[in-house]
Order: C-alpha cells, then structure tokens, then sequence
C-alpha cells in the first residue's frame, strides 16, 4: 500500500506539471514541421454563414455584407491563420459560392477560409467610366477590410472561429483579386492623386464604413495576399514591409492586363491597371516576398478551366501553400 500511495503521489504531481507546459498541438516549431498549411490533413470541412457588415450599395439601397466561413472538421488548434476570398465577376456579377471549392480545398490544409460578399455595380449602371471602376474598387476593398476585422473582433471577443489575428491572408480573383490587393497595399501615403482622394472621402476614408462602430477598432492589415489573374491601380501603392503575394496570371489575358493596359471587361476598355507582371516588379523593387507564376499563351478564364492548363495551377497551388506556409513559420 506504501509503494501504490507512492505511485500515485507521483502521477499526481506528473500531471500537474503537465498541466503547466503548452500543449503540442499548440507548437508552432511541431506545426511548421509537420504537412499542417500544405497538405489536405482534414477530410472534411463545416460552414457557418454570419454578417460582418452592411453599407449603401450603387443603387442607394442597404445591402447587409455575409460570409460563408470554412472551418476542418475535428481541428483542435486553438488559433488558425485565415483566409479570405473574394469572387469575381468584373465588379458586375458573381457571388460569394464562386470559390467555395477553393475555400474548402484551404480548409483541408488547416486553416479558417472565409468567401465573402462585397458591393457591385449593376447592368442598369452601364456604361462604366474609370471613375465608376475607381469607386466600386474602393468600395469592394473597404468591405473586404470590414471582413478582415471581424475575424480580429471575434478572436478578441468570443472567439467563436479560433483564429491566429496576426496571420490574415487575402485573396481573390480576377475583381477579387483586385480587391484583395487595394485592400492590402492601398494606405494613407499612397493618397497623393486628388481624384484618388476624392473618391476614398466619398467612401468613408480608408477603411471605409461597412463595419461598425466596434468593428471599426481593429486593424485591417493583412500579413500575404493571394492573387489569381488580379491587377493594382498604382504600383506605388506597394511599400517595403508590406504583405507577401502569390500571383498567377495568363500572358494573353484580355479582361485584366497582364502587364499595363486597359481592364476590358465585356471587352469594352474601362480602366488602366497594372497586372500581376507589373505587381510582381513592383515588389521586387520595394522588397516584398513574391511569388509569381506566368500562364503562357493563357487567358483570362481557362487557366482556371481549362484542361491544359490543370498541371499548371495544381502546381502553382502547391507552391502558393509552401510559400503561405512561410509566411505562417517565419
């Protein structure tokens, strides 16, 4: 009875000292080790649909702002990198299930994936000028912005989706795409052009209106940003420090430019832009991590579609979670 009472006085003190250490599924030296970020680890994924925000839409009326936010099935990590995505559609059409396939592939490898909604214009506001495409880009980018506050206000608060608030990456493509980069690089020093700063005024400043008073408190920033077939406004946007980028784009896009050209959406030329060439040079120049991945003799929609373009983008895919997977360990 002696040696059990000692037995026992030993396993008590074993797991009260256990108690005090990290738990292993927490390390991130394990994580960053393991295939967690770049192989599907998770079968399946739940999806939980919430509001993030609402602000006037180019019809005068209120539109309410959803997410449908992708978590894996049975993960016991206690903070998840997230990634948002917006969809695309010219800034005319499309809608938040768009890249819901992609969003439940990132899931997979470990991470909360979130598809979202943001403000478009209508047929009926036909024609689009470069002014029409400059306010709606700003109004798209603020409202990815409120999204990317609502996940550091629930890691904050409630912590309902258990999410790592310093590790935010967005994406999108094509108007997503773009979106996703205004949203990323577009700051107060880069308000230099009265237009451009005539359009942000009009939109609520910077970051915008559509969350409200308490989303209003966290920060914006995104630490990587995930480019399919996007375009930035001015390459002067991009500064040292600012996120990482992963871009793919075919060399004979003929909506959003490759290189510098017009946008031509339906065709007809709306807005010049600099494409993910441009993007890649530009953060070259300013230091910032890039990956880039050119399509050769490839579109603006069959990279994504398109049979002979599959090896490409599965490879470009992995690449893209190797080098997000950096950002997340570094």
């Amino acid at each position: 009875m002696k040696n059990l009472s000692s037995i026992l006085l030993i396993l008590v003190l074993l797991v009260s000292c256990a108690k005090d250490e990290p738990e292993i599924k927490d390390s991130k030296a394990l994580i960053c080790e393991s295939e967690r970020y770049t192989n599907s680890i998770f079968t399946d994924v739940g999806v939980t649909t919430v509001k993030f925000g609402s602000n006037i839409n180019t019809s005068g009326v209120k539109q309410d702002l959803f997410m449908d936010v992708y978590e894996p099935k049975g993960d016991t990590l206690s903070k998840r990198p997230v990634v948002i995505l917006a969809f695309g559609g010219s800034f005319i059409g499309g809608d938040r299930k768009q890249l819901a396939e992609l969003a439940k592939e990132i899931s997979k490898l470990g991470y909360v994936s979130a598809c979202i909604d943001y403000r478009i214009l209508s047929f009926l506001q036909w024609p689009i000028d470069s002014i029409k495409g400059l306010d709606i880009a700003i109004k798209a980018a603020t409202d990815m912005k409120a999204s990317i506050r609502y996940f550091r206000q629930d890691a904050a608060t409630v912590n309902k989706f258990k999410i790592d608030p310093n590790i935010i990456i967005a994406g999108g493509v094509s108007a997503g795409a773009i979106t996703a980069i205004q949203a990323a690089y577009f700051d107060a020093g880069d308000l230099t052009e009265p237009h451009i700063i005539a359009a942000v005024n009009k939109n609520g400043g910077l970051e915008g209106d559509s969350g409200d008073a308490e989303n209003l408190k966290y920060s914006s920033k995104v630490q990587g940003v995930i480019n399919l077939s996007g375009a930035i406004y001015r390459p002067y946007f991009m500064d040292s420090g600012e996120a990482s980028i992963v871009s793919i784009h075919g060399d004979k896009d003929d909506v959003v430019p490759y290189g510098y050209d017009f946008a031509k959406p339906l065709g007809i030329p709306i807005i010049p832009l600099y494409g993910s060439s441009e993007i890649h040079k530009q953060a070259q120049k300013a230091g910032i991590n890039s990956l880039f991945t050119t399509v050769q003799d490839g579109g603006h929609e069959n990279i994504y579609a398109d049979a002979k373009f599959a090896a490409i983008f599965s490879n470009f895919k992995t690449n893209a979670y190797f080098f997000n997977k950096k950002i997340i360990c570094n």
